[in-house]
């Protein structure tokens, strides 16, 4: 009887299921669902729900709704006859795999017992199943739960392939022909291993050939001199004294590999052949295309699987885009700039500013484009930076039709696609600009920011999607025609299923007299790269980890090689349609599978020392805090070097947060922070975890009046050991953010100990950050509406060491503002306040800006200047749109506004505003809005409405122990009392009147409540200093 194949499952390499067919299995096109499968396969085990929303889905508003749809993904996959099944019911999953043969699990079990142990033949059968590395492309970054446990387990893999490599050498070190190929493997995948150069220098020695030893132990000592700082160990040094002297000795052998390949024997160049077919799809775009000279046209979206043709169909849309007297500018996302702010249209802005340099960009733009200066004119809202974006492109627009092409805006970061949205909402006022992008299908799925701004366009029927299928057997037979009319076309046709980038690669593959039944596109490709000599093959692996679109430049910083040698290497991958001019000076590879391909070849020892090498080279340009810091995260990361990992994560964060890409600057905050938690324990440890909790709480800070995370604990335990070490700024920083948590808590009294501790321990730092600290301090009592005396003395010692200084200081106007304002001098307070912002926009100080703008706003509404007041208004609405918050305190404000001014409608949008404010559950904002109301409703004879707002004002005022707002609150109830049980004015009150206990507006109220009196609500305290 015979019996069935078993399932056959691929972890060591990127993930394949083979059935008993022997086909593979087509797998789910999300990379999370994906990455999902391999981790319930690799582990075994059933697992919890929440732990699965926690590796996976940390982000979505609804986790279990995007665990249930990759589940349904995978329990099709696997009941398609494989024998595995999907175990789920509501609490747990697994996967229960039957006699399925796992590579992973057959390796395990090898280092569960002994290598020592094993045969020879169970070693090399072993060294066989490292197809690549664990789970090889399901990389998730942004998941770090899981990402640090599949790092783990490759580290886990490497080690043990490591040591059954050392055992297969040494047990075959007397038959140094079958020893070499292992040895040779172990410095591929390890080059810092001295074991494995040694071995290489022996065996070859044995073999006679002294020459290529001498070769190899050459280039082993320039690796440690360049990575380690230092020559080789006694064990290489041992293998280069045993060698027998050769005639020769002294020559140089040529490089391994070096008559590969020759210059002649590569195929027609292209990257993706002509286009053939596509006829409806085509006629769409043609449509779309002549539309934009009327109207602003549908945003088009091509979809499809790699290698179908999507980038070729932007091709085409920039075609059209000329033809019709125009022309297109063009971008990509790469995977490895996904915490990259805005990346792909920075690379968009500099392709106009390249290829359109008289109409020029203006420096607005500067935060984007360090390039273009900044100085006075620097952006002062997320708004204005979008608008003068938008700007550009409307101007293009008004001189020639202008396409805007964006490739894989699968993998673009959330501001990104904030501005994609901006941009495709304004573009139906701006005739002659049409946007077109590509994704790959079920991976834009997995980026949450992209498909919620796809779904909104789609809701508003300005999406057109381009999903493109698979080419017919006369169209890939065109195609295979266009390279050579001579090939057999039915072969070709059977086996690449229509996909062209396949069918091209097969094509080459016969030409190239390697047809080879059963190949696949990876397959094909590293056939490709198997041809080049080694420089052309270095030179392609360093551009594939640098990640994105490279000049020689940036080649020449990373690699030994000179620049003859770089071009001769380009000019080879080029003409073997392995890489593409991009534009300028720079390349990009011809299709991203080359990269993929080219990059999984190498092991993850191999890609740590590339990534560290990558990110030494960045490291000075990312300190200065351009667009580089992003890159510098990726690569430092990836490197494994976790004090770089962590400064750029500071560097990147705060770049993020002078960008308002607040998601962004949180995700940065966070994997930061992990990074931290491994370093080991120094001064430089606290400073930059503080500074990344820093950056935690500001990213959460803004209109929408969010809780913040709840990170206190680690903020309070950074504090402390800061003040233990003596890290003076570092600990008041801790301080402030602590007093940001108490307040948003209506803990006032820990609020207030916080800021005047911080205070009291600037005073040990230099004269700069002693005058802020001060004045920060001051700020932050007037907001409070405690210590009034103590401010005004804070503000007066900080302007003299300001003064001393010869510095202006943002926090400075902003304290004198506040005490203005608490004397009743609104008129000067306001001119403090705006010069507080002109400086925080300057500074490109996000929070102060927000915070100064929202300040200015109340005291215009105090001040009855309510065109100045909505003019504010509008301002932090659409800063807040931008960061995707809701504007409670805003609505609010316009709502009391429209009261004051007698619209018919004002007391239902003021009680829907107050609803929307009680939920934000800002108890400082929320009574200060109901004693305003109450204050009118007083004036209006209103009384059940008075006593209506101003109780519940008196509640929540006295929950955080507001004593003006409770005053406020209580002589309001009083004039609208009617029985003597209503509550009075305490004796305290009346006697504090003329004192300074109450500011010069509160007791304006308990002179005469009937008279107009409004107060202003406290901001939150400062979490930093500038410096």
């Amino acid at each position: 009887m015979q019996h069935p194949i078993p399932l056959r499952v691929r972890l060591l390499g990127e993930l394949q299921l083979v059935g008993a067919d022997g086909r593979a299995l087509a797998l789910p096109a999300s990379r999370k669902t994906r990455a999902l499968l391999g981790y319930l396969i690799a582990t075994g085990q059933v697992h919890r729900r929440e732990r699965l929303c926690d590796l996976f889905w940390d982000g979505p508003d609804d986790p279990r709704a995007e665990l249930r749809w990759s589940l349904s993904k995978i329990r099709a996959l696997l009941g398609d006859g494989s024998r595995a099944r999907l175990v789920a019911d509501r609490e747990r999953v697994g996967i229960e795999l039957g006699d399925a043969l796992v590579d992973h699990a057959v390796v395990r079990s090898l280092a569960a017992s002994s290598v020592a142990a094993a045969t020879t033949d169970v070693l090399t059968e072993t060294v066989a199943l490292f197809g690549g590395e664990f789970l090889d492309g399901l990389d998730l970054p942004l998941c770090y739960r899981y990402q640090e446990w599949c790092i783990a387990e490759r580290e886990a893999m490497s080690q043990l392939r490591f040591r059954v490599l050392a055992a297969l050498i040494a047990r075959l070190e007397d038959v140094p022909t079958d020893a070499l190929p292992y040895a040779y493997a172990f410095v591929a995948a390890d080059p810092l291993s001295e074991a494995g150069h040694a071995a290489v220098v022996r065996l070859l020695g044995k073999m006679g050939r002294t020459n290529d030893a001498l070769v190899h132990y050459e280039r082993a000592h320039r690796i440690f001199e360049a990575e380690l700082g230092a020559p080789p160990g006694e064990e290489l040094k041992a293998a280069r004294q045993a060698l027998r002297p050769s005639p020769i000795a002294g020559a140089r052998a040529a490089p391994s590999g070096a008559a590969r390949g020759t210059l002649d024997d590569a195929p027609r160049s292209a990257a993706s052949g002509p286009m053939v077919g596509r006829d409806a799809e085509r006629t769409t775009i043609d449509r779309l295309v002549g539309m934009a000279a009327d109207s602003g046209p549908d945003v088009i979206l091509v979809t499809g699987e790699p290698g179908i043709g999507k980038s070729h169909m932007l091709g085409y849309f920039s075609e059209r885009m000329a033809a019709a007297g125009g022309r297109a500018f063009s971008a990509r996302a790469f995977e490895a700039e996904t915490a990259r702010s805005y990346g792909i249209w920075i690379d968009l802005l500099r392709s106009v500013q390249r290829e359109r340099p008289r109409h020029g960009l203006p420096s607005l733009l500067g935060p984007l484009l360090p390039e273009l200066g900044g100085g006075e004119g620097v952006v002062g809202d997320r708004t204005q930076l979008f608008d003068a974006i938008v700007d550009v492109l409307h101007g293009l627009a008004s001189d020639e039709p202008v396409g805007i092409a964006l490739d894989d805006v699968q993998w673009i970061d959330d501001a990104s696609a904030s501005l994609l949205h901006y941009v495709a909402r304004r573009t139906e006022a701006a005739p002659g600009l049409v946007i077109a992008c590509a994704a790959r299908s079920g991976e834009v799925a997995d980026n949450i920011a992209v498909s919620r701004v796809l779904r909104s366009l789609a809701r508003d029927g300005r999406l057109t999607e381009i999903e493109l299928d698979t080419l017919s057997a006369e169209h890939t037979a065109e195609l295979v025609r266009w390279l050579d009319p001579a090939l057999d076309a039915a072969q070709i046709i059977a086996a690449s299923d229509g996909n062209p980038l396949f069918a091209l690669e097969l094509a080459r593959a016969h030409l190239r007299g390697d047809p080879g039944p059963g190949r696949t596109v990876k397959a094909l490709i590293e056939g490709q790269l198997a041809g080049l000599t080694d420089q052309v093959r270095e030179t392609l692996v360093w551009a594939a980890a640098h990640g994105r679109t490279f000049t020689p430049e940036d080649l020449a910083r990373l690699t030994p090689f000179d620049a003859a040698g770089l071009l001769m290497a380009l000019g080879e991958l080029e003409r073997r349609g392995l890489v593409r001019p991009a534009g300028g000076d720079a390349y990009d590879f011809t299709h991203d599978l080359v990269r993929q391909v080219t990059y999984r070849s190498l092991s993850h020892p191999r890609r740590k020392l590339l990534h560290r090498h990558i990110a030494r080279a960045l490291r000075p340009a990312a300190e200065r805090g351009g667009d580089a810091a992003a890159d510098l995260v990726h690569h430092a990361v990836l490197a494994e070097d976790d004090e770089m990992a962590a400064r750029a994560c500071i560097v990147a964060g705060e770049r993020a947060l002078r960008l308002f890409a607040n998601a962004e600057a949180a995700g940065l905050a966070e994997r930061g922070l992990r990074h931290v938690a491994r370093l080991p324990e120094a001064p430089e440890k606290l400073v930059s975890r503080i500074a990344l909790l820093k950056i935690r709480v500001l990213a959460a800070t803004g209109p929408g009046l969010r809780s913040l995370p709840p990170i206190e604990e680690a903020i309070a335990d950074a504090t402390t050991a800061a003040e233990e070490q003596g890290l003076q700024a570092a600990a008041a920083t801790g301080h402030y953010l602590l007093s940001i948590l108490h307040q948003q808590a209506g803990q006032v009294e820990q609020a207030e100990a916080s800021t005047l501790r911080a205070a009291e321990i600037g005073r040990n730092a230099d004269r700069k950050i002693q005058a802020h600290q001060l004045a920060n301090t001051a700020r932050c009592l007037l907001e409070l509406e405690t210590e009034i005396a103590r401010a005004r003395e804070l503000i007066a010692e900080a302007g003299d060491i300001a003064q001393s200084l010869g510095t202006e200081l943002c926090e400075l106007h902003w304290a004198n503002g506040l005490l203005e304002r608490w004397d009743g001098r609104q008129g000067q307070a306001a001119v403090y306040l705006a010069r507080s912002l002109a400086l925080a926009c300057r500074s490109e100080d996000r929070w102060r800006e927000y915070k100064c703008l929202t300040w200015l706003a109340t005291l215009h509404f105090e001040m009855g200047r309510y065109a100045d007041m909505h003019a504010r208004c509008e301002e932090l609405r659409l800063v807040a749109a931008r960061i995707g918050e809701e504007t409670p305190f805003v609505d609010t404000l316009q709502a009391l506004t429209a009261l004051m001014t007698a619209d018919d409608a004002a007391d239902e949008a003021l009680e829907s505003a107050l609803a929307r404010l009680r939920a934000a559950d800002d108890k400082s904002y929320l009574a200060y809005a109901l004693n305003s109301a109450a204050s009118f409703y007083c004036r209006a004879g209103r009384m059940e409405q008075v006593r209506l707002h101003a109780s519940e004002a008196l509640t929540v005022a006295s929950k955080i122990r507001r004593r003006c707002e409770i005053a406020i609150a209580k002589a309001l109830l009083s004039a609208a009392a009617n029985s003597s049980s209503a509550p009075e004015i305490d004796d305290d009150c009346r006697a504090s009147i003329e004192l300074e206990d109450f500011s010069a507006r509160a007791r304006a109220v308990l002179r005469h409540p009937a008279e107009p009196a409004r107060s202003v609500p406290t901001a939150a305290p400062t979490p930093g200093l500038q410096t």
